[in-house]
Formats: structure tokens, sequence, C-alpha cells
């Protein structure tokens, strides 16, 4: 199966980039806003190059390796669901929007299959970022 496809999400952020950034690097916010309150998810993150994080909720999560961090642009990881055998790569772009943040998320190296899954994935997660990021 080809691994070359990607999802693509783009969202908007009523917050500057650097609130963005802190709500995707620090582990207690992420764990605040990537997944629904009700799953008890927790985090980890060590915002580093080469440093790991991750989120599980009930068995439920991934976990990946900080690749490139260029605060409060740009951050690059690898990615790997619980379960998966291999990983795929994470780009996330903040780019300042007025008095908000745009967000570019491309999730690539992946089967045309979970790139469908991962774009839902991805969308549902920067709903819940844009009210979390923006009421702080």
């Amino acid at each position: 199966m080809s691994q070359d496809k990607q999802a693509v999400i783009t969202s908007h952020v009523d917050a500057p980039p650097e609130r963005v950034w802190t709500a995707l690097t620090d582990a207690d916010e992420l764990a605040a806003w990537y997944w629904p309150a009700e799953l008890h998810p927790k985090a980890f993150s060590d915002p580093v190059t080469g440093g790991g994080f991750g989120i599980d909720a009930d068995g439920m999560g991934f976990a990946g390796r900080y690749l490139e961090l260029d605060p409060p642009r740009r951050l690059v990881q690898s990615w790997r669901w619980a379960g998966d055998d291999r990983d795929s790569r994470v780009t996330i772009e903040l780019t300042p929007a007025g008095a908000g943040t745009g967000v570019r998320v491309v999730h690539s190296g992946l089967d045309e299959e979970t790139a469908r899954m991962y774009e839902a994935g991805w969308s549902s997660c920067l709903a819940r970022l844009t009210p979390y990021a923006g009421s702080r």
C-alpha cells in the first residue's frame, strides 16, 4: 500500500502564535484540548529537537519525537499511533493572521484511507484548540 498520501488541514485560532505554540508543545495544555476531557487524556512533551511527546487516553494514543522546532512558527514531528508499526510525519505551521494565528497541519507518509481518517481527526482536534487557546 502506498504511503505517499497526506492529510492537509487549515484552521484559524483567535490567539497569537506564541499562545498557540504553547498549546501545541506543553504537556498539560495538550492534555487539556487535544481529546475530549471525558477521555481523561494524559500527555508528555519535551519540546526540544529529539525530545518525545505523546498522549494516552485509556490505551488509545500516539507518540513521536520532535524533529524540528522553530518557535512560534514551525513544528515537525514523527508520529506513531499506538499499535502501528511505522512512523508518519506531522508538520504544523503557524502564521500571524490579524490578531490570531493561521494553523496549517500536514500529516504525511500515509496511505489514502489513513489520510482521510487523520484529516477528520485533525479537524476535530483543531476545533477544540480554537476555543481553548483563544480563551487563555
